[in-house]
Parts: structure tokens; sequence; C-alpha cells
């Protein structure tokens, strides 16, 4: 026999009933089976809210006919006659008296069971089955003790073997769930996930082949759907393992379910009746062997801790606390204790806290006298993540997930057998927690929340490529990455779930006020992990904001070049905090564009090389300016707006000619080797003229270009036709910078540029007079966002 249990949402008017019904008559089809129903849709909370509107002498009469309104609707043949009268009578004696007693209650909430049993069974037998309605009154016996309903096991199952020995062999009975009757014959309810609780003391007192329970979900799931969106369906559970889930915030089955099963070796498989033909949950004996299970959260509870240094001098203090909290019928969901009994801290249901503060420091009034406790304190802001399952590195693989992303734990509890860890941490970080935790534990594919700041050249290809790209990206590396913010200068746009396409339409409707304050506040409550901010700017203020970035837990990436070329003091202290946090900040990107010249510098220090010195043609810009210059007979004005035109300099050319771009890279270049310098410390010769370099706007500096281009043709004429100009950065030993246009024979490296390429040359000691030379594109937003990509990428391959 097979024993299928449904729930009240699965016995629901429409659909739900109709699927649970066709799910009977295919089960009968097969094999033997009983059915145990529940009170259908929300009957026991309506029957709740009419008693209690009876208690308080108001009327209900209405409230009772849309009650008995709604199984009318299921069976209108069915007549409830009986069944209204009898709850009514016991409602006006409640609303006379204005008393509900516990038992009373316990009379009305049955007849939801009495009602769905007699509904389910009349829609069978109308389509020719021989179902029978059973009253579990019958055949369980109960009594309440502690306001719990205890199951005399050994009578009910006497009863119950006995009652259908009786019973026809080719009847389907449709059993009431959630309800007893004790020794008196009195109505007695079996409390929460009573209906499960009834179907397996009946499969244990009848030695069923398994147990069904036909809920509204596909079973177990790897964490709460709610919270963590990439949770998935567990197949297979062992009986302890769904204990451990039942105990800790899952609850899809309570423990005392499970308890009836475990002699007999029963399985009881958790289905969904709106989805039938899906696996569902099986749970068994043996569960699918070793390997976490699930991630779980339990939220209504707080933390109490005992510190005192006289504790250590006090043999038994433990036992005095527990002793009192079990005297008052207080249940400790986990505890945690120095070995000197310096401090106890332990979990209780946040209901129950302050009463548990009141009845300690009661009891422990001497010795709070004597300092030897020194406070009693309740903290209910705190929450559970439980990990259920055995595995050796699950511990290690939380706590360095939490950590890193700036979630603080206040105990960490690990079972003997390794089969379960509870992890307490700040109720307001839980959602991030139980994400965090889930993906570390799960070996979830890594996921980068990018938010991207500017959106020019530079900014608006990068954001193109990754969206572009992502899929690939997935496949192939397995790494994931989301736009979720995109910000302009006075706008930005946020979707945790990642932005998409129509990115630019979105951020041009937004109404969201770009401010910094403002997108952190964003970030910090979409509780996503993973954070990487990518400046595409040239913004001084969103520099001066990234040591608040890292602080927050994030990462950042930039082709901004500011933060790096700060006074030295505040670039030591990005560094420091770096290094605290345990953050990364890259910014490939700031020398050599899409080249590797940071990632080069860095190998070589890291190796102990000795760099002697580092020269090179560093911005595109001036190389395309000059490369053509002098290889063409072009006024340089016109090859300077040309390479606006194109995108290859600055929307204002003048900060690419003022020389201060290649200083910058030069200064970064310089810090990366280990010098402690400034920007003031660079030589720099401008390649603006000196009676053009107060002009106000680009405007007025365009309206003179007669006169830069007489400039530049002079400096040309004087040229022999074996040398060209090229602007050139140079770094010595020394630390000593300085950057200027030089000349250089055609066949020195520096002469041999093409375009926009960058030339550099690192000359140490192990490579003697061969510099090594790095060379490729220097400008160009295609190049430059592809470098900011990589150095994305890269963040994804950290730890």
């Amino acid at each position: 026999m097979k024993i299928l249990k449904f729930g009240g949402k699965s016995l629901a008017n429409g659909e739900a009933l109709k699927n649970s019904l066709g799910i009977i008559l295919n089960a009968h089809v097969s094999g033997k089976i009983s059915v145990v129903v529940s009170a259908r849709g929300d009957d026991t909370n309506k029957l709740i809210t009419i008693a209690n509107l009876a208690k308080q002498g108001e009327p209900f009469r209405a409230e009772l006919i849309d009650f008995f309104q709604y199984h009318k609707i299921a069976s209108p043949s069915l007549s409830f006659d009986l069944e209204y009268s009898a709850i009514y009578d016991i409602l006006k004696a409640v609303q006379v008296l204005k008393v509900l007693s516990e038992d009373i209650l316990d009379q009305i909430l049955a007849y939801g069971e009495l009602i769905s049993s007699k509904v389910i069974t009349h829609q069978l037998q109308s389509q020719g089955l021989a179902a029978i309605t059973i009253d579990a009154r019958n055949l369980i016996i109960a009594e309440r003790k502690n306001g719990e309903a205890i199951v005399d096991e050994a009578s009910s199952e006497i009863k119950t073997q006995e009652f259908f020995k009786q019973l026809n062999p080719k009847s389907i009975p449709i059993i009431t769930g959630f309800i007893a009757s004790d020794t008196k014959g009195e109505t007695i309810t079996l409390g929460r996930n009573g209906s499960n609780y009834s179907a397996t003391l009946l499969a244990k007192f009848l030695n069923a082949e398994e147990v069904q329970n036909w809920t509204n979900i596909n079973g177990f799931y790897t964490a709460d759907p709610h919270l963590v969106k990439n949770a998935k369906q567990i197949d297979h559970l062992s009986y302890r393992e769904a204990n451990e889930l039942a105990q800790f915030g899952a609850n899809i089955i309570h423990p005392k379910t499970i308890s009836p099963l475990i002699p007999n070796n029963i399985p009881i498989i958790i289905k969904n009746s709106f989805s039938p033909k899906s696996n569902g949950t099986l749970i068994d004996a043996k569960g699918s062997g070793k390997g976490i299970k699930a991630v779980n959260v339990i939220q209504d509870c707080a933390l109490v801790s005992i510190e005192g240094k006289g504790m250590a001098d006090k043999v038994g203090i433990d036992a005095k606390i527990f002793s009192t909290l079990s005297a008052h019928n207080i249940s400790v969901k986990l505890i945690s204790q120095a070995s000197s009994e310096r401090s106890i801290g332990f979990i209780v249901a946040s209901k129950e806290a302050l009463f548990v503060k009141d009845i300690l420091e009661e009891n422990f009034q001497v010795e709070l006298n004597k300092n030897d406790i020194h406070r009693i304190s309740v903290n209910e802001n705190i929450a559970i993540i439980a990990i259920t399952g055995r595995h050796n590195y699950a511990l290690e693989k939380a706590i360095s997930g939490l950590r890193k992303n700036k979630i603080w734990l206040h105990l960490i509890t690990n079972s003997i057998s390794g089969e379960h860890i509870s992890l307490v941490t700040d109720k307001e970080h839980v959602r991030k927690a139980v994400n965090v935790v889930h993906n570390h534990v799960f070996g979830a594919q890594k996921t980068l929340n990018v938010f991207a700041i500017g959106k020019g050249n530079v900014g608006k290809t990068f954001i193109n490529q990754v969206l572009q790209t992502k899929e690939d990206l997935s496949k192939k590396r397995k790494l994931g990455v989301k736009i979720v913010g995109i910000a302009d200068s006075s706008k930005y746009i946020f979707d945790s779930l990642g932005l998409l396409e129509d990115w630019e339409k979105q951020l041009q409707l937004s109404q969201k006020k770009s401010t910094i304050d403002e997108i952190l506040l964003e970030l910090e409550q979409s509780d996503l992990e993973n954070i990487v901010l990518v400046d595409n700017t040239a913004n001084q203020e969103i520099a001066n904001r990234y040591d608040e970035f890292i602080q927050k837990g994030f990462d950042v990436i930039a082709s901004n070049k500011i933060a790096n070329t700060l006074p030295f003091e505040t670039y030591q202290n990005l560094r420091t905090r770096l290094r605290e946090k345990h953050r990364h900040f890259l910014y490939e990107t700031n020398v050599g564009a899409g080249l590797p010249v940071i990632d080069t510098v860095k190998h070589l220090v890291d190796a102990d090389e000795e760099i002697h010195a580092i020269s090179g043609v560093f911005s595109g810009s001036l190389s395309y300016l000059f490369n053509t210059f002098s290889a063409e007979d072009k006024k340089f004005s016109e090859i300077l707006l040309d390479a606006k035109k194109k995108g290859f300099t600055e929307p204002d050319p003048r900060e690419d000619l003022s020389g201060q771009d290649v200083a910058r890279k030069l200064l970064i270049l310089a810090r990366e080797i280990g010098h402690e310098v400034n920007f003031e410390d660079i030589e720099i010769e401008s390649l603006i003229p000196a009676d053009l370099q107060n002009e106000s706007s680009w405007k007025a500096f365009e309206d003179k270009l007669d006169r830069l281009d007489q400039f530049y043709s002079e400096i040309k004429s004087s040229l022999n036709g074996n040398t060209v100009l090229r602007y050139v950065g140079t770094l010595e030993s020394d630390g000593s910078m300085r950057v200027k246009l030089e000349q250089y024979d055609t066949n020195e490296p520096l002469a041999n540029l093409r375009g926009t390429d960058s030339l550099i040359q690192v000359f140490t000691a192990s490579y003697g007079d061969k510099p090594i030379i790095i060379q490729g594109a220097g400008a160009g937003a295609e190049v430059t966002a592809r470098g900011v990509y990589s150095d994305l990428i890269r963040i994804g391959n950290m730890n």
C-alpha cells in the first residue's frame, strides 16, 4: 500500500483540486492506496479567524457562510448542513462566553479536515470509485502535554490495524489528517505539519510501501529560492539530512513527520501536485551519499550572551543556565562555549529572548552582584545560516566567501559528525550571506556584478563588449559577468538581474541622480556579491572615493589614471587599504591602453629584476600625430583635427598636447618600480607653444591653429632626411622623469612606429643594452576597452 497525502493548496478549488483527483485516480489504477487530506485551501486560517471573531463577541455568521460556500463550489450536490450546524453551535457558545480554549479551538479546526475528506470522497465517488471517508479520530490516540500532542503509538497502531482488517480491500480510504482523539474521546490536533504526521504514522502502522507527500512545491531545494535565485532542487536525501533541514528552516516537513518512517525504512517523496511529472525529493534511509545538500536560513532568533571572568572559577555555570531554560520550556537552537566557561552564547527564538534574559538575570543575581558574571546580553539582530551535508572543506569555503564580502560572524558551530555547520551573522546581511555561502559550497559559477561608471568612447565600448561576449565567457571560462549598473555624469540605472542591450535608452529615461553616495547605497542594499566598480572616466571626485569603494568590499578597475597619480601618501594609503580588505585594484590601461605594460613591469619587480630605465612613446594619440606629421606633407593642425575626429585624442586635444597624460603614465610606472615620487618631480615639455597655453577654451585655441602650424613647421624644417619627431617619456634608475619632444634616427625602434602604436622599452640588468620592447596600438576605444575587460576577467580568476 502507498499513502498519498495532499496539502491544503493541492486541494483548493479549480485546477489544484482537478490535478489532485487525477493523481489519486492514476495511483489507484497502479495499486492499493490510502489518501490523507489536509483542510482545503486556506480553511484552517479561515476557521481561526472566525473563531476569534466569536471570542471577541463579534458577528461571525457571514464569514461562516462564505466558508461553506467555498466547498459548495467544489461539490454543488453535497450537503454540509450537519457540519454548519455543529460549528455554528460551538461558535455561538464561544461568542456568549467570550472564551476560546485550546480544546474548543481544536474541535472547530477539526472540521477543516472533516469537510475536506467529505469533498474528496464525494468527488471520487462521482467518478465511480469506492472512496470512503475515515475520521482519523477513530484511529489515532494522543494526549496534550506541555502544549504538544503526544501520540500513543502502541494504542494507535492496534486501532489502525484492526480497522483496516475489516475494510473492503477495494475501497479507497480518504482519511482526515491533523486530528486525533484523546483517551476520553475528545478531539485533539497534532500541531504544525499535523497532516504529514498523520500520514507517516499510518504508513508505519500499516507498513506502507511509501508515502507520497503532494504539496505545491517540487521538493527540497539547496536553498530558499526566494533568497537564492540559483537554488537547485534536491533529488534525494537521507532521513538524517531531511531532519537537519527541517530543524533549520526548511518548512516543507517537520522532524516529527520523519521519525515514524525510520524503523521500517519507509521512503517518503515530496511531490508537486501542480507539476506531477517533476521528480520531487525522495527521502529514505540511504540518501544520495556524502556532500553538501542545502544552505538554509533561520531568521526569527536571537543570540543570548553570558560573559564574565569569574565564570572560569565556577563549576557548573553552564548546567545552571540550561536547567533554568529547561524549567521554563525554552528550546535552544545552538550553543557556543569557551572551554574556560568565561563566555557562553546560545540561540533562542526571538519571541523568547527578553524573557530568557529576565529569568537568567533573576537566577544569576548573586553572580551578577559579585561581578562573576559581567553581563547577560541579547542580540535580536541575528540570523543563522545552516549548512547541511558532509563536506571536508565546506566551512573553510563558506567563511572565506563571507570574509571576502565583509560579512562577519558572531558564532560558528560544527556538529560532531561534520554533517551540520551553523554560522550566526547579522540579520541585515542574511540575504547576501546565504547567497555567498550557497555559491561557495556548491561551487556555483562565479559571477562578477559590474557597476560601470562612464559612457564615453571607452565606457560605452566596454559595456557593449561585455554584453556581446558574456555568454561565450560563461561557456569557455565558467565565469559570469553582469552589468548591474551604469552611470554617466548626471544619471544612473541599476538592475541586480543584469542590464541588457537597451541600456542607453534606459539611462536616458532614468530619474536616478548620479551621485557616488546614491550609487553606493544602491549597491549595499542589493545584497550582491563580487561587486566590481569599473571607472572609465577622468573624474577626480570618483578617483578620490576608491578608498571608500574598497572599504565597502568592492573591487575596482580603472582606465582613469588619477588615483595612481595623487600625492604619494594618498597612493600608499590606498595600497594599505587594499591589503587590509583583501580587495583588488587593476589599472593596466593606465599606461598602455590594451598593452601589458604594467603587468610586465610588475612581473619584473616581483622577480627582483633590476630595472635601469624605461623610455618610450606612451601616447597612442601623440604617436599618431608625429608618425603622420613626420611621414606626410600635411599641416600639424590638419592631422590633429583628423585624430580628434577619429577619437584618438581627448575631446579637448590640448589635454594630450600638454604632456600631462604621458607624465601621469611615467609617474605610475615609477611608483610601480618603487620610487616615492610625485607629479611635481616630472620635467614636462608641453607641445603647446607658449603663446597659446593660456587660451580659455578649445574653440579659442582652434581659432589660432595657424600659429600651431607655424610652430611645428619650423621644427620640421630643422630635421634632416633621416630624423623623425617623437614625444618620449623617460624614467631613469634614480627616479628622475622627463617628457619631451625628441628627434630619432630612422634606424632606431622609436622611429619606426605606425598609426597609433605605442612603444615602451624596459632596460634591465639581465637584458643589458637590449631592452624588453612592448609595442602595439596605444590609443582607441576598442583596445582600451578590451584592456579594461581583460582586467575584469583577471579579477574573476582571482580568489
